[in-house]
């Protein structure tokens, strides 16, 4: 009897995994992936990973905008593949990801030593008009890199530093990698950002960035049109 029960429970079990690994969730479904923030622009999916873990199958058809929050590795095996591609990354790094050009199906795994996180941002808002982006590139605000719907700007403010940014047709996105970011709107109230926790400010609404910490501050300026 006990081992007609362990056959069958090894049965069930294998019938779980098959269930999982064959069919792929959207991303935002799977349950490494959190949603912390939608509206009409943006869905951030919070990621995490710990250490020794891999997240389910699942499929990315939005295109996204990658802003890793730790210093950690990871690696990817795309679905019907045998191999694993591994990438190392450093908080503050952002990549823009064609999902919508050419899907992806995968799973992540772990093999690191430390959390892996990542703000997967989908973009969901489509640009209808022409305009450029707004921001000039700057020291303390310089770009780097620029897509059709965002631009990726990196900020650095030392102490009592601060930056202007006049109201205008972009809405923006901060996420604080290091020291505190102030954001004060003309309208709204006054939010300070810490390292790993972000912001949407909405087009035509102009702001001060500024550093009112002790500490130097870099923070990642998803600019959107």
């Amino acid at each position: 009897m006990n081992r007609a029960l362990h056959l069958l429970g090894c049965l069930i079990l294998a019938s779980i995994c098959v269930g999982a690994e064959g069919k792929p969730v959207p991303a935002r479904d799977e349950p490494k992936h959190k949603v912390v923030f939608e509206n009409n622009y943006v869905r951030v999916i919070d990621v995490q990973i710990p250490v020794g873990t891999e997240t389910l199958y699942h499929v990315h058809d939005i295109a996204s905008v990658m802003v890793y929050l730790t210093k950690s590795t990871n690696e990817s095996q795309t679905y019907g593949e045998s191999t694993w591609n591994p990438r190392a990354v450093t908080p503050g790094e952002s990549r823009y990801a064609a999902y919508d050009v050419k899907p992806l199906t995968h799973h992540v795994r772990n093999r690191g030593t430390a959390l892996f996180r990542v703000y997967d941002i989908e973009l969901l808002h489509a640009p209808l008009t022409p305009e450029n982006f707004a921001l000039p590139d700057t020291s303390m605000l310089r770009s780097q890199w620029q897509e059709k719907a965002v631009r990726s700007l990196t900020l650095r403010l030392e102490p009592g530093g601060h930056r202007t940014v006049p109201a205008g047709v972009c809405a923006y996105l901060f996420v604080d990698i290091s020291g505190e970011l102030t954001v004060s709107p003309s309208t709204g109230a006054v939010r300070t950002l810490r390292p790993q926790e972000f912001l949407f400010q909405p087009a035509q609404s102009g702001f001060i960035l500024s550093n009112g910490g002790k500490q130097p501050l870099e923070s990642v300026v998803l600019e959107l049109r």
